[in-house]
């Protein structure tokens, strides 16, 4: 048998070098490690100077960076400068032109939200994530969400967010507003990381069979393992 091809994964969080105020870049750390674990391979990439990583510097400092980078060695990662129109455009298709799985936090920036949503095909397969929930608890229909293979929530009023038939509901715990502060929450965080990250990898296996024309599922919703 033919060894499995690894699969490309890009994540485009709010921030993973920053956990100023920002519990879920514990979570990407940990999906990080899963990912290699499974021998693929991820790269973040996080705008520079995001709010997050701004209050890390004026916190800490320069050396925060190299802190992390010493503490989490297998997180491989890019900072980019804002983009719009063209530029943007350009920019996503060239970085996501070998990826087959983008994981995207509903956090950021907006144009890479939508951008990349639209961008949803048959062999590069999107996910919306929300960690904090802010997804449901905002005001607002998040008409994007419909652009995405699927979405990933840790909150279990997801009844308020509009999913189709067609996209996967993936829910993960616990919920992460109180991890790293929370001594219980960050005990479970690699089994969450580890769940979400085999959810996902299943989505996307599933998908790629439907398309080959196996027997679909009988709804969109992929229920935890």
């Amino acid at each position: 048998m033919l060894p499995q091809p690894r699969r490309r994964w890009a994540f485009f969080p709010r921030s993973v070098i920053s956990d100023q105020e920002n519990p879920s870049a514990h979570l990407y750390r940990s999906m990080a490690r899963q990912i290699a674990a499974i021998e693929d391979e991820a790269r973040f990439y996080e705008e520079r100077v995001n709010p997050w990583l701004k209050n890390m510097l004026v916190q800490q400092g320069a050396r925060a960076f190299r802190t992390f980078q010493e503490r989490h060695p297998e997180v491989t990662y890019v900072t980019y400068e804002p983009r719009s129109g063209h530029r943007l455009a350009e920019w996503i298709s060239l970085a996501l032109a070998t990826v087959d799985i983008v994981v995207v936090d509903s956090a950021a920036p907006p144009t890479i939200v939508q951008w990349i949503g639209e961008l949803t095909r048959p062999h590069l397969h999107t996910f919306l994530i929300d960690p904090d929930s802010r997804l449901v608890t905002q005001t607002d229909d998040p008409s994007f969400v419909a652009w995405y293979r699927g979405l990933c929530t840790s909150d279990p009023d997801v009844d308020r967010i509009p999913i189709s038939p067609s996209q996967y509901l993936i829910t993960f715990g616990p919920a992460l507003p109180e991890l790293g502060q929370n001594g219980n929450a960050a005990t479970h965080i690699d089994a969450t990381a580890a769940s979400l990250v085999d959810q996902l990898v299943g989505a996307v296996e599933e998908t790629l069979r439907n398309d080959a024309g196996d027997t679909p599922r009988a709804d969109g919703h992929h229920e935890p393992v």
